[in-house]
């Protein structure tokens, strides 16, 4: 009999979305929830970048909300019970994303995470297209809903 997987990776998109309620059945369900560096990197880059654009726009208020965003992060994770996982990558792991990025056409982002979700067994939940040429690296990939 094959075993679910030992977890999931929640990806940048899912966070941005703001569409969280698959995370918070995967919770209640008692699965694992995890996000790596490379997702926290990719959101606050994200945060930043449009609050810069924001503030090019002059619109000071929406640019101090996507700084709220950034500050409020740490609470979000904690809220939904998401541990942030070290990805303990080598350099085969390295070559390993590198040639992701090559061969199938991802981002490097998605290719770290792809070997991550590998390495561990965990599952992948994202609403990112570049995971349907990744899902022999996920135990498992879960989009939620619009």
């Amino acid at each position: 009999m094959a075993r679910g997987p030992e977890g999931y990776i929640v990806d940048t998109n899912v966070l941005v979305s703001k569409r969280l309620r698959l995370l918070e059945r995967l919770a209640a369900e008692g699965a694992r929830l995890y996000v790596t560096p490379v997702t926290l990197l990719e959101y606050m880059n994200w945060a930043v970048e449009q609050r810069n654009r924001a503030l090019a726009r002059g619109e000071k208020s929406r640019a101090e909300g996507y700084e709220r965003l950034v500050s409020l992060l740490p609470g979000l994770l904690d809220a939904l019970g998401i541990e942030v996982l070290a990805m303990d990558i080598d350099t085969r792991d390295l070559e390993e994303a590198a040639r992701l990025v090559r061969e199938r056409a991802v981002d490097p982002g998605d290719a770290l995470n792809a070997v991550v979700a590998k390495k561990h067994r965990l599952g992948v939940v994202t609403g990112d297209h570049d995971w349907r040429r990744l899902r022999d690296y996920a135990a498992e990939v879960l989009e939620p809903p619009p």
